[in-house]
């Protein structure tokens, strides 16, 4: 029997890393060596800005030696009935149609049981009518849950930020980990290591997306709560990989500041982009070999790379409004900044659907904007100045 539904939990798991490949997911998988010789049982604590790049987390359990089993600690909705097509269907019509009619044959929800999922409530987000003692007794039961799977030898992969809404960077670190590896060692006096995965989407390009999935060394924190969160919160800060969504999107809002404080509206042509972002890579490649940013997409030095990237940047900001293309003006593929569009605000809830953009140049800013700036301000200033127009988009 435990045979299998070791070969099930697997297989499982190899289903989603196929979902991850229909679904046009590229995993660029970063730490390898910290997934050999694994000491378990481990905490897989995991960045989550949305449900998307799920799958492509199958990528680190195919390289764990060993391979653990292991709890999830996850929201209702994976329990919910309607879980597929609350979250992955976007305004696709036919998808959210086949997504429903999946969810109502139940099989995904069996299919998180066998993944041993279990929901734990997210007071700081979640309203409800229940009263505050008894939303914490349950919270406390939940934990306790988690803390005997794990005495018993079963991983736990948990999401310590607790929520997708944000306005970009890494959020409040939750203390479920904490509680975890605290209670666990001072109960049954079992070492329960902490494995930080910072995971990054390259979303804002039309087409295939880059997952940048960068692993850190297994390590066991005992100490208070407040210093082990601002740890772990440090460990997940020095993974994080710059990509080329959150350099595309800093450029456009840079640009969209510009534009506001101006009285003609600034235009662009892809070669122009495309010489900016040459210098703005080059800055931040040196900043990251000086070691003063963590990682980013190296693979952005080489200039048909970069170029593939902002034809895709650039055919996706045109597909979502954040830049129109101008007629008549002599020079084809000339483009005007959706400027309002590009600095509009939302709440935290919202904001990363409704403003993506905004979204990942918040967080590149998160980095510490006093590093960022300059990085763009040099090529802006020295470069080829953006040209301006008399044209006015609609207000």
């Amino acid at each position: 029997m435990k045979y299998a539904k070791r070969f099930v939990f697997c297989f499982i798991i190899h289903c989603f890393h196929l979902a991850g490949w229909l679904m046009r997911q590229r995993p660029r998988l970063t730490g390898k060596e910290h997934l050999k010789n694994v000491p378990l049982p481990v905490i897989f604590a995991v960045t989550h800005d949305s449900y998307f790049e799920i799958p492509s987390l199958s990528t680190v359990f195919q390289r764990l030696t060993p391979r653990p089993m292991f709890a999830v600690m996850a929201k209702k909705d994976f329990l919910s009935g309607h879980y597929l097509s609350t979250n992955f269907c976007g305004n696709n019509l036919f998808l959210r149609t086949f997504l429903a009619a999946l969810d109502r044959t139940g099989i995904p929800t069996l299919i998180f049981k066998l993944l041993n999922v279990s929901t734990v409530h997210r007071p700081f987000v979640e309203s409800t009518l229940k009263r505050a003692d008894e939303l914490k007794q349950e919270i406390s039961d939940q934990i306790t849950h988690f803390r005997n799977t794990i005495s018993q030898g079963l991983s736990t992969l948990v999401f310590p930020e607790g929520t997708t809404w944000g306005y970009g960077g890494l959020k409040q670190i939750r203390s479920s980990a904490f509680q975890l590896v605290h209670d666990t060692f001072m109960q049954y006096r079992t070492k329960v290591y902490i494995l930080p995965i910072n995971v990054k989407v390259d979303r804002l390009v039309q087409g295939c997306k880059d997952i940048f999935i960068n692993v850190g060394r297994p390590r066991f924190i005992l100490l208070s709560k407040e210093e082990f969160n601002e740890h772990l919160r440090e460990c997940l800060l020095r993974l994080h990989t710059i990509t080329f969504s959150q350099i595309g999107a800093y450029y456009l809002k840079k640009l969209s500041l510009m534009n506001a404080r101006a009285e003609r509206e600034i235009t662009l042509t892809r070669d122009m982009v495309t010489a900016h972002l040459e210098k703005v890579v080059a800055n931040v490649h040196r900043m990251v070999e000086n070691r003063i940013l963590p990682a980013f997409d190296s693979r952005l030095t080489e200039r048909k790379y970069l170029a593939r990237k902002v034809k895709r940047f650039i055919r996706y900001c045109k597909k979502h409004g954040y830049l129109v293309e101008l007629q008549n003006t002599g020079t084809p593929g000339t483009y005007a900044i959706n400027w309002r569009k590009v600095l509009a605000d939302h709440p935290a809830k919202a904001f990363r659907k409704l403003n993506p953009v905004g979204y990942h140049a918040n967080e590149l800013v998160s980095l510490g904007e006093k590093y960022i700036e300059p990085l763009f301000d040099l090529p802006l200033k020295n470069g080829a100045s953006p040209a301006r127009t008399s044209h006015r988009l609609p207000a």
